[in-house]
């Protein structure tokens, strides 16, 4: 039947808002589209570690002479040893049988009870102790990472810190209050952020989670200039196959020796 002018007035209302109910839902799906994409979080930027070597040493880095250290009364020594640039030496043996005692000794924050420790010319040391003393005392983390740096960038420190995860939260605090895990990040930090071509690391796996104890193994066989690593982690040991070892043994309650041990290439 036909359709009276009525009924196809009504019936072309119909169709029209139709149409116009059918745009409307295509403007708020692509509204919702472009709504997703710009609050989409970013992804995580994932760190990729590495040390920022400087110009290499003198051949002869570090020479102990009979070297005797005291902790108390544990005695350690007399110790005789030289490192050559690039070499990888890996400090062993149980706890308590001094290798920390001799390490604080070599960066010279132990005295020498006798023997002499003499390092090599353009040498450029970057370091990571047992307590994390590099990122220590009142002051804030901002400010102690940028005078270890030398950097008058505040900007430039908070960018640095922020690839450690260390955020608005931690850089405006004490370092003291800060705990280890975060003190080991920041001190890493400083090995990036810094040039060094001679590293001694105590313990540097202490207090990282798996993923970045991947990224220190990653960087520190990349890493070309000279190391003296102490650590109990057997997989990053085997990873950096260092060239000498120095083991240390206790041999009395109250003393231990090193014997240094060059390994087979």
């Amino acid at each position: 039947a036909r359709l009276g002018p009525g009924m196809k007035l009504e019936k072309k209302y119909r169709e029209d808002r139709a149409r116009r109910m059918d745009q409307r839902a295509a403007r708020v799906r692509d509204a919702v589209d472009r709504l997703d994409e710009v609050e989409q979080p970013r992804k995580e930027w994932q760190l990729r570690y590495a040390i920022s070597e400087a110009a290499p040493s003198s051949e002869v880095v570090l020479t102990l002479d009979r070297v005797e250290v005291r902790n108390g009364d544990f005695a350690l020594g007399p110790v005789s040893a030289q490192v050559v640039r690039g070499e990888r030496v890996a400090l062993v043996g149980d706890n308590g049988s001094g290798k920390t005692t001799l390490l604080n000794a070599i960066l010279g924050d132990r005295p020498v009870e006798a023997g002499r420790i003499s390092w090599g010319t353009r040498v450029a040391l970057g370091t990571l102790g047992q307590a994390r003393g590099e990122i220590s005392g009142p002051g804030t983390l901002l400010d102690a990472v940028a005078t270890a740096l030398g950097e008058t960038n505040a900007s430039a420190v908070r960018t640095l810190l922020a690839k450690f995860g260390l955020g608005p939260e931690q850089i405006g605090r004490p370092c003291d209050s800060l705990s280890l895990g975060e003190r080991t990040r920041a001190a890493l930090a400083l090995l990036q952020g810094r040039a060094v071509n001679v590293v001694v690391l105590d313990e540097p796996t202490n207090h990282l989670d798996a993923a970045a104890i991947d990224q220190l193994q990653e960087a520190l066989t990349a890493y070309r200039g000279t190391l003296l690593i102490v650590t109990h982690d057997r997989a990053l040991l085997d990873a950096l196959a260092p060239v000498t070892r120095w083991e240390f043994t206790r041999i009395a309650d109250d003393r231990a020796e090193v014997r240094v041990e060059c390994l087979p290439g």
